[in-house]
């Protein structure tokens, strides 16, 4: 995998296959993690599908695959890593994906009942789990990026870049650096007092509205 040659360089790195749709394959994935490669100090949850279209095309099958992949995976992950190495040393920082779709209404084309619904799922267990989590010495954070310039955006149609960046007030989209930034911030000692919170980051496109 990319990432395991990315990182071996700066220690020990080994990668995990796990299909998140399947919620009981994540406790004995958790186990086996732990035993392999010992206590899970920060768990990061940027694994997601991200889905489009009116919801009146929505249908049910299409709602429960993303709702199980960003909601309710995030939180039985969460579970599993606090169960298994968190809550018995009193020491621990999660850090969720959600996204501005979770906290604010879209417009088309970006207009996702399922995806927004999840993303406001995990808005809402991060903050659960920062409250229930904290007498433990755990802390429970979230991001909400906007629009991030990823290699994919970077190939769409320069209107559609345009229409994204526009209502934007810095006038350009984040970079995955940008929300890498705020992930390692969120976990890192600099914000021990720092828990239950959504970081935004969208180069205050939320801010203006949608």
């Amino acid at each position: 995998m990319p990432a395991v040659k990315t990182l071996s360089p700066k220690g020990e790195v080994k990668a995990y296959q796990l299909d998140l749709s399947n919620i009981a394959n994540i406790a004995p994935t958790v186990a086996k993690i732990k035993k392999e490669m010992g206590d899970i100090d920060i768990l990061v949850q940027a694994a997601g599908i991200l889905a489009g279209g009116p919801g009146v095309d929505l249908t049910e099958a299409e709602w429960d695959k993303v709702m199980t992949v960003n909601s309710k995976a995030v939180f039985f992950m969460m579970q599993a890593v606090v169960k298994e190495s968190m809550i018995p040393r009193k020491t621990g920082s999660v850090v969720n994906f959600a996204s501005i779709a979770g906290i604010r209404g879209m417009k088309e084309p970006l207009c996702s009942a399922h995806y927004s619904a999840s993303k406001g799922a995990a808005v809402q267990v991060t903050r659960q789990g920062a409250v229930e989590w904290a007498k433990h010495g755990i802390r429970v954070n979230a991001v909400a990026p906007g629009g991030v310039l990823t290699g994919a955006l970077k190939s769409a149609p320069p209107e559609m870049l345009q229409n994204a960046i526009e209502p934007i007030p810095m006038k350009k989209l984040s970079t995955p650096e940008d929300i890498a930034n705020g992930v390692c911030f969120l976990a890192s000692d600099a914000a021990a007092m720092i828990t239950g919170q959504i970081l935004v980051i969208d180069g205050g496109g939320s801010v203006v509205g949608v």
